[in-house]
Parts: C-alpha cells; sequence; structure tokens
C-alpha cells in the first residue's frame, strides 16, 4: 500500500513538472508573438508615415510648380517674387511649430548660379575661357591659391572633355586607373554636381565655407542655363566673378539697386556691367529653376527635387528625383 501511494505522489509530481514546463514553454511563445506582431506593427507604420512623408514631399513639387506657373511677368524674374519666398506649409515654418504633416519647399533660379558644364564648349574639346574665369574667381573668393585653382579647373576639363589628351595640371584615365578602386574620366558634362568629388582634388574644395556657412556648390549648376546670369537673382559672390573689376562693394551695389525695383535692362548698372564681356553674358530672367522639397508626415521625412524649364509660358519637367 505504501509503494503504491508513493508512485502516485511521484507520478503526481511529474504532472506537476510537465505542467509548469508546458506553462513556461507556452509563456516564451507567446511573448515572443507579441513581440514580433509589436515589431511588424511598428514597421507597418513606419512604412505608412514613410508613404505620406513621401506623398507629402511630392506635393511640395506640385505646389512649387503652380507658383512657379503663376507667374505673369516671364520677362523679369526677382527675388520679389511670389516663388522666391514660398516655403511651404506654413504651419512647419518657425520655432513652436505642432503641425505633423505638410512640406518645406525651397525655389531657385538656375540662372543664378555658374553652370559648370560650360567650362567645355559644346564641342566637346574646346574650352571657354569666359567660364573659366568665373570658375577661377570663385574659387579664389574661396581662398584656394593660384597654382591649385590652375590644377583644380584642368582637371575639371579633362574629366568634361571628350579626348584623353592630359591637360599640364589635369588629369586622365592613368590616374583614376592608379587609385583604389579604380574608375575612369567620364569625358562627359557633370550629371550631378556630386561628381565633383570624383574629380582630383575636388573633394577636399568642396568642404571650404565662408562666413555664411555656403560651399561652392552653392554657386554652381548643371542647368543647360546658357551660362548668363540673372543679375535680379545672383548672390553677390556670383556676381564678382563676372568680371576682376567687380569687388564686393559694386556686387552689394546692384543687390541694393535690385532691391529698389527689379531690372530690366543694364541701364542702371554701374559701367564694370556694361562692358562688352560682361553685359553679354547677362540676362534679367530666369529659364531653368530648382525645387527642392522636404514631405513631413509625424516623425518620418522624404526629400523630393526636380529642374523644370519655362518654354513659352508653359512649364516642363526636366528632372524628377524622390528620397
Amino acid at each position: 500500500m505504501k509503494t503504491r501511494s508513493l508512485q502516485k505522489r511521484d507520478q503526481k509530481g511529474v504532472a506537476l513538472l510537465i505542467s509548469l514546463m508546458v506553462i513556461l514553454v507556452l509563456a516564451v511563445l507567446v511573448h515572443r508573438f507579441t513581440y514580433a506582431t509589436r515589431i511588424n506593427l511598428v514597421s507597418a507604420a513606419n512604412l505608412r508615415d514613410l508613404f505620406q512623408a513621401e506623398c507629402m514631399a511630392i506635393s511640395g513639387l506640385e505646389a512649387a510648380l503652380a507658383v512657379l506657373a503663376a507667374d505673369d511677368t516671364p520677362e523679369v524674374d526677382h527675388l520679389g517674387e511670389p516663388w522666391a519666398s514660398f516655403r511651404g506649409s506654413p504651419d512647419l515654418l518657425g520655432e513652436g511649430a505642432q503641425e505633423e504633416e505638410g512640406f518645406l519647399v525651397q525655389i531657385r533660379d538656375e540662372s543664378s548660379k555658374i553652370e559648370i558644364n560650360r567650362i567645355v564648349r559644346q564641342d566637346g574639346s574646346t574650352t571657354d575661357p569666359l567660364v573659366r574665369q568665373q570658375l577661377d574667381r570663385l574659387l579664389e573668393i574661396f581662398g584656394v591659391p593660384s597654382d591649385m585653382r590652375d590644377s583644380l579647373l584642368d582637371c575639371l576639363e579633362d574629366w568634361i572633355d571628350r579626348d584623353d589628351l592630359q591637360k599640364l595640371n589635369g588629369a586622365e584615365d592613368q590616374y583614376y586607373t592608379s587609385l583604389d578602386p579604380p574608375y575612369r574620366a567620364a569625358n562627359r558634362p557633370l550629371r550631378a554636381l556630386g561628381e565633383l568629388n570624383l574629380v582630383k582634388g575636388w573633394k577636399e574644395v568642396l568642404d571650404l565655407r565662408l562666413q555664411d556657412g555656403s560651399s561652392i556648390l552653392d554657386f554652381l549648376t548643371i542647368a543647360p542655363t546658357g551660362g548668363r546670369i540673372n543679375v535680379n537673382t545672383a548672390s553677390p559672390v556670383v556676381l564678382r566673378t563676372l568680371s576682376p573689376e567687380i569687388d564686393e562693394a559694386i556686387a552689394e551695389q546692384v543687390v541694393t539697386l535690385r532691391e529698389e525695383a527689379p531690372l530690366s535692362g543694364p541701364q542702371l548698372l554701374p559701367p564694370q556691367f556694361k562692358r562688352r564681356e560682361v553685359s553679354s553674358r547677362l540676362r534679367y530672367s530666369g529659364n531653368y529653376f530648382s525645387v527642392k522639397s522636404i514631405g513631413v508626415f509625424r516623425r518620418a521625412t522624404s526629400r523630393a527635387e526636380m529642374i523644370v524649364r519655362r518654354e513659352q509660358g508653359d512649364w516642363a519637367i526636366v528632372a524628377r528625383r524622390i528620397e
């Protein structure tokens, strides 16, 4: 009788242990399932927010296009027009903004910048000395020494021109294929300003900043603007690159003139701007505009950019990119 009683107790003890183990395993499985479910829910919410932010960024591009289309004075483009001050959703601007969705927009006249690809003429082999001089002055403003400027510009020309002939201070495939990892000179116009990081010597120069924090890239464009600068929208830095006779004071004088009234011709400009080699490179309206848009939805953000071209009163999208 005692033996049977002990056996029953042992069986109950084993059953209890098995039950506890089963409960423990089930608890672990439930915990892991709950954790995985939470992760999936958070991931789904993040994807939803990213999609909504991307939609907001695209909406910013469309809103900018509508603002540009409302411009009824295509013969003059200046910084006092609505497109220049348009910034997107007002509830996202300023300190203490409470809105969690919307878009921030910046529109810029690409004719206010130097068209860097024009350093090589359209024949793909010869240098445009006027554009080279502009780029040289821009580098000088950033404090780049003369000998280094010559090398940078020779390397830039070698990167863009169609031939494999190396300029005096330039670089062609022989240099680039010796790098790790190796690559070749493009022998074509730049497709993005970021491509300058691949050109010999330029990566270090792109890190330079002026007192206001602007970099060399802020004054360059790859848009085919024709090389002429819009004096109504160009920064004092770009205006100074037009001629060695145009110093900071003269450039600021032009800024003051155009703030009083948009310029539609050279009549009011200082004498330095009326010289043929300068006046032939001026314009008073833009033909290409860039738009940058940041879409915001809760904590997610998305970026979108586009370049648009004015065509007889209409606007055509030349390129668009969404990140």
